[in-house]
């Protein structure tokens, strides 16, 4: 009898783990209009929300096969949403699907690609939500689901604002279908992401305090209160953008609907803070890099009121800088 060496044994394992590989590969399909998915003109708002949309039919299957709830919070009242909000959307939806996949099938997904807030077209929102729906159908497939459902082309006068509002829905029921929902944590680190980008726009201006003293711990914060916080940074920030002639996604609230903010909403407006920033930033000539974040560990909303609470004096300087020197951007 012929004895198999290891080295022999090492390559049929290595060849059974690239047909495993190949296996778990999904393969979605080019826009329904027939766009070139590869050209920055070619796609457009309406074969974004059709991508979305497709997402969101296969998503419930997926929450029908795990007995999960059903999202039923009304759309969010915005508009005037831009290519680059709408992506830092669909970058959240990704984690989201990723962190779910990781939940049901133990693999990762590839993240989409970071860009500069000021290049971001509607492509680039639609190459982040179809490797989110590429996360989907791997737990599909794991589910054995074997319901298919088509994509739909969507009317050509579709705008960014309704693949947002597509998008922050979607947004909500992964969070519903998580194991581990999106925490305060999470939040945590995307009010410092807000915070180190504000320090770089700070920066702008001389003899200017960039890190403001951390304000006193308040004990028993809930969520709602979080969101309350970052929604008074949102509007501060609203100003300075009118003031420094730069558009800004328009969001109005309902008083009565914030109570029963979760933290995955609160990490949804602080998401929306960071684009902004980002995207401030991305105006200004030569500016350094803001500083990366890490998982800040185990936090309750308490801690993230807190934090935010640095931002929102950082905005308020901010503010109080741009007011004096409306034409900042762009001449530090």
């Amino acid at each position: 009898m012929k004895t198999i060496t290891v080295p022999f044994l090492t390559f049929i394992f290595y060849c059974m783990t690239a047909v495993v590989l190949k296996a778990a590969e999904v393969i979605t399909p080019e826009p329904i209009s027939g766009k070139d998915s590869s050209s920055l003109a070619d796609i457009l708002p309406a074969d974004v929300l059709a991508r979305v949309n497709l997402l969101r039919d296969e998503l419930e299957l997926i929450r029908f096969e795990m007995g999960k709830p059903k999202n039923t919070q009304k759309n969010p009242q915005l508009k005037q949403a831009a290519p680059r909000e709408v992506f830092f959307q669909a970058l959240t939806l990704f984690q989201k699907s990723d962190r779910l996949g990781f939940e049901q099938t133990r693999k990762r997904g590839e993240t989409p690609r970071s860009l500069p807030a000021a290049q971001i077209r509607p492509v680039h929102v639609w190459h982040a939500v179809d490797k989110a729906l590429k996360r989907l159908l791997i737990i599909k497939r794991k589910l054995e689901i074997k319901e298919k459902v088509a994509e739909k082309i969507q009317p050509t006068s579709i705008e960014p604002t309704d693949v947002f509002i597509a998008i922050v829905q979607a947004n909500r029921q992964l969070n519903l279908m998580l194991d581990q929902q999106f925490s305060p944590s999470d939040v945590f680190q995307q009010v410092s992401k807000a915070i180190n980008y504000n320090t770089r726009l700070l920066a702008t201006f001389e003899g200017v305090k960039r890190l403001p003293d951390t304000p006193a711990y308040k004990r028993g914060q809930r969520p709602d209160n979080v969101y309350k916080r970052l929604l008074g940074c949102y509007a501060q920030l609203v100003e300075i953008t009118k003031l420094s002639k730069v558009n800004m996604l328009v969001l109005t609230e309902d008083i009565k609907t914030i109570r029963n903010k979760t933290p995955s909403d609160v990490y949804d407006i602080a998401s929306l803070l960071v684009s902004e920033l980002a995207y401030l930033h991305s105006l200004l000539e030569e500016s350094e890099a803001p500083a990366g974040v890490y998982y800040p560990g185990r936090k309750f909303p308490s801690h993230v009121y807190q934090r935010a609470g640095i931002l929102e004096a950082q905005l308020a300087t901010l503010l109080e800088q741009v007011n004096k020197n409306q034409k900042w951007l762009g001449a530090q």
